[in-house]
Order: structure tokens, then C-alpha cells, then sequence
């Protein structure tokens, strides 16, 4: 059997606040979504300059990448520019049969762009300057006395040693 003593003290007995059944006021309630409210704009406008920040960030990145891939084109053509400026004067000068000087005397930078290629122009304007090789048709230096002799009768024709040799001994042997 229980007791008096055992059941819990009524409401408003011996100073406990009355058990409140009710749910929140309408004032707690505007408060509380007003707070929320402001909380989900201020993580919007959060979002929104996070956003901003990463496309900046995205635009920069792919700039400096950009920018790395020119300057190590322009370094790795630096590097071989003096070889390709070479190839360029010896294509050019075979070409149109000019002799090239020492290349140890030139400058080749004279002869590179500013992206460190051959300036084509430049080696163009050298090799017209350059003096040109006098050269036969077929490609081999002109020499004086030499070619098809076009004096005499034109009566011999052959050339069989015993037979030339006959023509110029005038037909006697010694």
C-alpha cells in the first residue's frame, strides 16, 4: 500500500512551478524562426562568397598553369634556339648556294625571334647578303678549258684507245 508521503507533492504544493503542457508562446515561436532565418541567409551569403572565392581561385590557377606552360616552352626553345638557328642558315644557304662562314664567329642571337625560334627574316636577309658559289648546272664549280670542245673537224668520233691513239699519232705508230 503506498502513502501519502510516497506520491509525488501536487502542483503549486511547497513551491514547484505548475507543470507547464502547453507548447511554446507565439513570441517564442517568430523568435526562434527569425533566428533561423537569419542564420540561413548569413550562410547563403557565406556560400555565395565561397563561390566567388573558388572561381577566382579556379581563373588564377588555370593562369599560372598557362603561364608555367609559356615559360617552359620559351625555356626549352632557348635552349636549342642556337641549334635551330644553325639548321635555319645552312637550309637557307644551301638553298640558294651560298657559302656560310664560320658559325663560331657569329652571333646567332642576331637571328632569333622573341619567342626564341629562328627569325626567318633575319637569316634570309644574311644568306642574300652572303656571296654566292658560281656553280655549273649540274652543281659543280665551272672550270675554265673544261666541257665539250667545239673546235677542229669533228671527224673523230670514237673513243677506242688503239683508235685514239692512231689519231694522234697521225695514223703512224713510233
Amino acid at each position: 500500500m503506498t502513502t501519502q508521503d510516497d506520491n509525488a507533492a501536487p502542483a503549486g504544493a511547497e513551491g514547484n512551478p505548475p507543470a507547464s503542457t502547453a507548447g511554446p508562446t507565439l513570441e517564442e515561436v517568430i523568435a526562434d524562426r527569425d533566428r533561423w532565418k537569419a542564420l540561413s541567409r548569413q550562410n547563403e551569403t557565406n556560400f555565395n562568397g565561397a563561390r566567388t572565392e573558388l572561381q577566382q581561385l579556379q581563373t588564377a590557377q588555370q593562369a599560372a598553369i598557362e603561364a608555367a606552360r609559356i615559360e617552359g616552352r620559351t625555356s626549352a626553345l632557348g635552349e636549342v634556339s642556337t641549334e635551330l638557328v644553325t639548321a635555319e642558315l645552312r637550309l637557307q644557304a644551301v638553298g640558294v648556294g651560298a657559302e656560310l662562314p664560320d658559325l663560331s664567329f657569329l652571333d646567332l642571337n642576331r637571328f632569333t625571334g622573341e619567342d626564341s625560334r629562328p627569325n626567318s627574316d633575319a637569316v634570309k636577309s644574311f644568306i642574300e647578303s652572303l656571296p654566292k658559289q658560281v656553280t655549273s648546272g649540274s652543281g659543280f664549280p665551272t672550270i675554265a678549258g673544261a666541257g665539250h670542245n667545239k673546235g677542229g673537224n669533228g671527224d673523230f668520233s670514237s673513243t677506242n684507245p688503239s683508235e685514239l691513239a692512231d689519231y694522234i699519232a697521225g695514223g703512224s705508230f713510233f
